[in-house]
């Protein structure tokens, strides 16, 4: 017996048996979705009833409001119908008419306490009340409106002893109506007083009208939010009220409700589901300023939905934990022919066999075990052909070394082919030009010694200077050579430090002006745009005959041209003409095309030269 529980307990490990683990997937899905389910059809349950509940509160509220309005209205269109049979009888002055119209009408409607008629000018002309016969009423509102249009407002009479100690009046309803004659001329006002009694009794009779089960509480009030019609400890008191806060919501599970929902909570400190009626419709409530509001405590509501909400999940729950047990039941059965695979894979592990137990079948478990059996037989076959391939791969690996050291002597090789024409555009830039220099010297030297014998000790001076000169030269080119500027300083200062000593040495006027992000630009092909800078001024210096020379480095295009133009206002040339022995514009072509430089010559016989550099900067970036 103990040995079987270890056993048992080996089979519900997920972590020896794929069908526990499938298993206890499943209830864990089922309880998932069972709790999960509990909640969002509670929380259906719950919005449906309160949203049910709401529509029921606002069509009781129209309910109410249009009880109210179509009583109001047929009182004061009966004091309309009295305004325009009384029309006749105060054009003719006519009092006993007057009179006997008004008291036919106090009989039709009891509830009024009194009705009276006054003249235009606010003169009570008749009224079954005759204690207010000829008193004025001109400074009343409800006169004033009267005039316009048939009226309803509230008011309050003093006009008992006991009121007039008390300083507490009785409410009443003022209902009035112009008196129209011909042409629409406004003749006089029909008043009449309506008791609060009427009011109070209508109330009740709509109380009466709602059924018992269905009753809701409902508040009428007035303009100035008192409550007139409620509740018996609400009434007299005013109507204020406030959104319930977070937490009262969430103990009530109501966080996430509709916001078309209006609850409220009161100054009693309860929460309540409120609905209003709507009062487009109540054109007598409106002119009373009157609202009908029906409330009911929201932990009624809450208290019947917790009731569904724990019905459902436990019928949830008890139908997640059958399809729990019967998933474990299958899973088990399911694995089995899965778990023959896997005895047989860790015999194959161990030595003790050399194939793998396909299960008979088509099903999942048959392909797996085929498929095993399969990966077994073909693994030495793969072994082989893995080996043949790293032989292949060191074959190739051998290849490419040799290959890659070619390639690299070709390197060195055209890095030294570089170099040497480097030197030798260097040498051209001095030794050249120097040696130039020296045989121009010399020509002058022999014609002077057959012409001018006596200008030749004047002239060696010039020969000596010019061979002093090529001499300081060379040995520049040379310093050039071990020492870089460029590299040193950058391009835009070694230009303006180049060109300052250019204006001292030729006397020329030299302007330069650089672009602040090009003034450290010091990599390899700036060094090729200096050299190419010092061939245009050296011809500016020996051929030009100028007067004033310009230097311009500075970034075009898009920001990653960078360009630069020397220019003068020298004697000029024919760029396409050739000037056999010169190699200056040859030497400067060469070096923007190892740069990948655009160079333009722009010059004109008596106009001048202008030299142009555009290099393309790729990103943009200068460093």
């Amino acid at each position: 017996m103990s040995g079987r529980i270890p056993a048992l307990l080996r089979h519900l490990n997920p972590r020896y048996s794929l069908s526990a683990a499938i298993g206890w997937l499943i209830f864990g899905l089922a309880l998932t979705l069972a709790l999960v389910a509990a909640a969002l059809v509670g929380q259906i349950v719950r919005d449906g009833l309160i949203q049910q509940r709401s529509l029921r509160l606002t069509s009781a509220a129209d309910h109410i409001a249009a009880e109210f309005d179509l009583a109001l209205s047929l009182r004061l269109q009966s004091v309309s119908i009295s305004a325009a049979m009384l029309s006749n009888d105060i054009r003719s002055n006519d009092h006993a008419r007057l009179q006997g119209v008004l008291a036919d009408v106090r009989r039709s409607f009891p509830d009024i306490v009194w009705i009276s008629a006054a003249d235009a000018d606010g003169q009570i002309i008749a009224s079954t009340d005759a204690g207010v016969i000829g008193g004025n009423v001109y400074q009343y509102t409800w006169f004033s409106q009267g005039f316009i249009v048939a009226w309803i407002e509230e008011g309050m009479s003093f006009d008992h002893p006991e009121y007039a100690r008390t300083g507490e009046g009785r409410r009443f309803l003022k209902l009035t109506a112009p008196i129209s004659g011909e042409g629409g001329a406004i003749l006089g006002v029909v008043a009449a007083r309506l008791s609060w009694d009427w009011v109070l009794e209508l109330a009740r009779g709509i109380n009466r009208s709602m059924s018992a089960a269905a009753r809701e509480d409902w508040l009428l009030l007035d303009r100035d939010n008192v409550i007139r019609i409620g509740p018996p400890e609400l009434v007299g008191k005013h109507w204020q009220e406030s959104a319930p806060d977070t937490a009262t919501l969430g103990d009530f599970g109501l966080a996430g409700m509709s916001p078309d929902l209006a609850l409220h909570r009161l100054d009693e400190g309860r929460s309540y589901l409120v609905a209003r009626a709507r009062q487009d419709d109540n054109e007598s409530l409106q002119q009373l300023g009157w609202r009908v509001v029906v409330i009911q405590p929201l932990s009624e509501l809450v208290d019947l939905s917790t009731r569904v909400q724990w019905q459902i999940a436990i019928i949830l729950l008890s139908l997640g934990l059958l399809a729990a047990l019967l998933g474990l039941s299958l899973a088990r059965r399911l694995t089995r022919r899965v778990r023959v695979i896997a005895s047989s894979a860790d015999d194959v592990l161990a030595g003790t066999a050399t194939q793998i137990a396909v299960p008979a079948g088509e099903d999942e478990a048959a392909r797996l075990g085929a498929a095993l059996e399969r990966l077994l037989r073909t693994l030495q076959q793969e072994r082989d052909e893995l080996k043949q391939l790293n032989i292949e791969l060191d074959r190739r690996v051998a290849e490419r070394t040799r290959e890659i050291q070619r390639l690299a002597e070709e390197a060195r090789y055209s890095a030294v082919v570089r170099e040497r024409l480097k030197i030798a555009r260097d040498l051209h830039d001095t030794l050249a030009h120097s040696m130039m220099a020296m045989l121009t010297e010399i020509r002058l030297l022999k014609k002077l010694a057959e012409t001018r014998p006596e200008a030749l000790a004047e002239e060696l001076v010039e020969a000596e200077k010019a061979a002093h000169q090529g001499l300081q030269e060379a040995r520049a080119a040379i310093a050039q050579i071990r020492y870089n500027p460029v590299r040193d300083v950058g391009l835009g200062v070694a230009l303006q430090d180049h060109l300052r000593l250019f204006a001292d040495r030729t006397g020329l006027r030299c302007d330069f002006a650089c672009d602040p992000d090009l003034a450290t630009f010091s990599e390899e092909r700036a060094e090729t745009l200096f050299r190419i800078a010092e061939e245009a001024l050296r011809n500016v210096e020996r051929h030009a005959g100028a007067r004033n020379v310009t230097l311009k480095l500075q970034m075009a295009g898009q920001g990653n041209v960078l360009h630069m133009g020397i220019s003068d206002d020298g004697v000029g040339f024919e760029p396409a003409s050739a000037y056999p022995g010169h190699y200056g514009l040859v030497g400067l072509r060469e070096q923007a095309q190892l740069i990948g430089a655009e160079l333009g010559i722009l010059s004109l016989p008596g106009q001048g030269t202008r030299v142009s550099v555009a290099l393309h900067l790729g990103d943009g970036s200068v460093t």
